[in-house]
């Protein structure tokens, strides 16, 4: 992902990061993104997908007795 400062626009790449919630800031922040004593801002970029979405296509997660037994907490 690639980070962004808004005061001397500087950019960086970071491959693995971790957003965390700044009551400061009021969002989501990556702690290692940070320049000029303030949080960098994210670049969304093409290769950037979002919060991945999972698709369950096996036969046995669409029946509706494994449906009642998750609502259960079998």
């Amino acid at each position: 992902m690639k980070f962004l400062c808004n005061n001397c626009k500087q950019i960086i790449e970071l491959n693995k990061v971790k957003f965390t919630h700044s009551l400061r800031e009021s969002r989501l922040v990556c702690k290692d993104a940070v320049c000029c004593d303030d949080y960098m801002n994210q670049i969304i970029t093409d290769e950037y997908e979002g919060m991945p979405e999972i698709k369950r296509n096996e036969e046995h997660c669409k029946s509706s007795n494994y449906v009642k037994g998750l609502m259960k907490g079998e």
